[in-house]
C-alpha cells in the first residue's frame, strides 16, 4: 500500500511537471494575456483583433487585411478591397469616383489622378491645360487665332450636362443620358459635324459607350430642324460614328412621313442617289432600312418587303437596317427577357436570310445595351432558345464589338473606305452592284454581247453582283488585258438569282468582263 500510495505522488508530480511545460503564464508585453494565448507575444494588443484571421495580431501584422500592401503604405490596413487615397478625401480610390477630387468623375476624366487635367482633345497624351497646341495644327495656342478644337469649346461650354450623364450608375440610362443630351446640343448648335466631334472625343474619353447610338439623335434634331434629306447629308462625314448621323436623319424623315399619314413616298428608292460614288450612300442605304421602320413600326413584313424591292446589295444594307432598327424598338420596349429575345425572330414567318439577319441584329443591339461588353452581352445571347438563333447573336455581338473597337483605334477614311456604286442599266430597272474603295467610272454595258467595261482609279479590291441573265457560264476577266489576282467567281449569291465576281487588280485602269467565246 505504502509502495503505491509513493508511486501516485510521483506520477501527479510528472504529470503537474509535464502541464507546467505547456501552460506557461509569463506575459512577455504586459497586456493581460499570457503569451501562450497572445497572437502578438511582443505588442501590447488586450483586445487580440486579427482582421484577417491569419493567427497574427494586427498589432504586430504587417498587412492587417492581407491584400498585398503592407500597413505602411496602405491608407486602409483594415479593408482588404484598399488601399490608396490619392486625393485624401477618406474615401478610398476603389469606391472613390473622384480619384483626383478635381470635379471631375473618373468615368469622364481622362487624367483621373492628376486635379489639374481632365481631357485631351486632340489625343496626343497632352491634358488640355499643360498642351500648348490644343488642336495639334502644329500652331502654338499662343498665336493661333482659333487654338482649340470644336470638340473642347463644346465641352466646356456644356460641362455640367455632361457631368450630369456622367453621374449614371447604369449604362443604359447613362447612354439615354447623353443621347438626349446631344439632341439639346444639336437644336442649340448650328454645326451638326461639331456635335458628332464631341460625341467622338467622349467616345474616345471612356465616357461613351459608342457614339454611333447619340449620333442618331444628332441626325433626328437636324431633319427636325431643316426637313430635307438631301440637304442634311450632303457634305457630311459618314466615317463619323459609324454612319449613325445619316442613320438618324433617314429615320427622322419617315417618322414625320408616318406622322402626316402620307404615303410612302414613292422615291424611296432613289433617295440616296445623290451620294453615289461616295462610301456615304452606303450609310444612307443602311439608314433608309431604319427610316422604314419608323414609317412602318412593328410591320417588320412590310419594311422587308420595301427593301427586298432594291437591288441585291441594296436590298443587304437595307434589310440590315431594319432589323437593327426593329430589334433595337421591340428590346427597348419590353426588356431584355428569354421570352423577348427568343421571339424576336420568327423563322417560321422569315427567309432564311432574313433570320439570319435578325438574329445577328439582336447580337448588334445587345452589344449596346451591355456598353459592349462580350461577357454580359452573350449572357443576354444565350438566353435565346433557339441554338441556331442564339448562334447568330452571338456572332453579330462580336462583329459588333470588333467594328466598335476598330473604329476606335483607326476610324475609317474616306479614302479606304468601300464605296458602294450602283450602275443602272439602261432600259431596265436592273442594277449591277459594285463595292470597291475605288473609284468606278466610264461604266458600259454591251448587252448583244453581254460585256462589261469600266474603269478603276486604283488597284483595290472589287465585289460585283450581277443579276444572272447579263452573264454566260463562261466569263473572263481581265484589267489592261492582263487576268488580276485573287480572282473569284459565284453563281446564285444566298440562294437569289445573282452572279458574283471578285477580284483584286494589279493597277488602276480598264476593266472588261467578257463571256468565253
Amino acid at each position: 500500500m505504502k509502495f503505491l500510495l509513493v508511486a501516485l505522488a510521483i506520477s501527479m508530480s510528472i504529470s503537474i511537471l509535464s502541464w507546467s511545460n505547456v501552460v506557461t503564464f509569463a506575459d512577455k508585453d504586459n497586456d493581460g494575456v499570457t503569451d501562450f494565448f497572445d497572437n502578438c507575444i511582443d505588442n501590447p494588443n488586450i483586445d487580440q483583433t486579427d482582421f484577417d484571421s491569419d493567427s497574427l495580431g494586427d498589432e504586430c501584422d504587417s498587412d492587417d487585411d492581407n491584400d498585398g500592401f503592407s500597413d505602411e503604405v496602405d491608407a486602409f490596413d483594415n479593408e482588404s478591397s484598399e488601399w490608396s487615397d490619392i486625393d485624401f478625401d477618406s474615401i478610398g480610390d476603389n469606391k472613390d469616383d473622384d480619384d483626383d477630387n478635381d470635379g471631375i468623375l473618373d468615368s469622364l476624366d481622362f487624367f483621373d489622378t492628376d486635379p489639374t487635367e481632365w481631357a485631351d482633345f486632340d489625343f496626343d497624351g497632352i491634358g488640355s491645360t499643360k498642351d500648348d497646341d490644343d488642336d495639334n495644327d502644329g500652331i502654338l495656342d499662343i498665336v493661333d487665332n482659333d487654338p482649340t478644337l470644336s470638340s473642347e469649346d463644346l465641352a466646356i461650354k456644356y460641362l455640367q450636362n455632361i457631368k450630369d450623364c456622367a453621374k449614371m450608375d447604369d449604362g443604359s440610362s447613362r447612354l439615354l443620358c447623353y443621347s438626349n443630351f446631344f439632341g439639346v446640343l444639336a437644336e442649340n448648335e448650328e454645326n451638326n459635324s461639331d456635335a458628332l466631334e464631341l460625341s467622338i472625343a467622349l467616345s474616345k474619353l471612356g465616357a461613351i459607350d459608342d457614339c454611333h447610338f447619340v449620333s442618331h439623335e444628332v441626325g433626328h434634331v437636324a431633319f427636325n430642324k431643316k426637313p430635307n434629306v438631301a440637304e442634311n447629308l450632303i457634305g457630311m462625314d459618314g466615317t463619323m460614328c459609324r454612319g449613325g448621323y445619316f442613320h438618324g436623319v433617314l429615320s427622322a424623315y419617315f417618322h414625320d412621313e408616318q406622322e402626316k399619314n402620307k404615303s410612302l413616298p414613292s422615291d424611296y428608292k432613289v433617295i440616296c442617289n445623290g451620294l453615289i460614288g461616295s462610301s456615304n450612300y452606303q450609310d444612307c442605304v443602311h439608314g433608309l432600312g431604319h427610316g422604314l421602320v419608323h414609317y412602318f413600326g412593328e410591320d417588320l413584313g412590310s419594311s422587308l418587303e420595301k427593301c427586298h424591292d432594291m437591288s441585291f446589295y441594296q436590298n443587304r444594307l437595307c434589310m440590315k437596317g431594319v432589323m437593327m432598327q426593329y430589334t433595337d424598338n421591340v428590346l427597348t420596349r419590353q426588356g431584355i427577357t428569354s421570352d423577348a429575345v427568343s421571339n424576336l425572330c420568327n423563322e417560321s414567318k422569315l427567309d432564311n436570310v432574313d433570320f439570319v439577319e435578325c438574329s445577328m441584329s439582336i447580337g448588334t443591339t445587345l452589344a449596346f445595351f451591355t456598353n459592349h461588353d462580350l461577357e454580359e452581352g452573350s449572357k443576354s445571347c444565350k438566353l435565346i432558345e433557339d441554338q441556331q438563333s442564339q448562334n447568330y447573336c452571338l456572332e453579330g455581338l462580336r462583329l459588333e464589338i470588333q467594328d466598335s473597337e476598330k473604329y476606335e483605334i483607326k476610324p475609317l477614311t474616306e479614302d479606304i473606305r468601300e464605296k458602294f456604286q450602283p450602275q443602272f442599266i439602261e432600259g431596265t430597272s436592273k442594277i449591277i452592284d459594285i463595292q470597291s474603295p475605288a473609284v468606278i467610272s466610264d461604266f458600259q454595258f454591251i448587252p448583244k454581247v453581254n460585256m462589261i467595261s469600266f474603269s478603276i482609279d486604283r488597284p483595290q479590291y472589287v465585289v460585283m453582283y450581277i443579276p444572272s441573265e447579263f452573264v454566260t457560264s463562261k466569263m473572263v476577266v481581265t484589267v489592261n488585258g492582263q487576268i488580276p489576282r485573287d480572282l473569284s467567281a459565284k453563281n446564285n449569291v444566298l440562294g437569289e438569282d445573282i452572279a458574283m465576281i471578285r477580284f483584286v487588280p494589279n493597277d488602276a485602269g480598264l476593266v472588261m468582263i467578257t463571256p468565253l467565246s
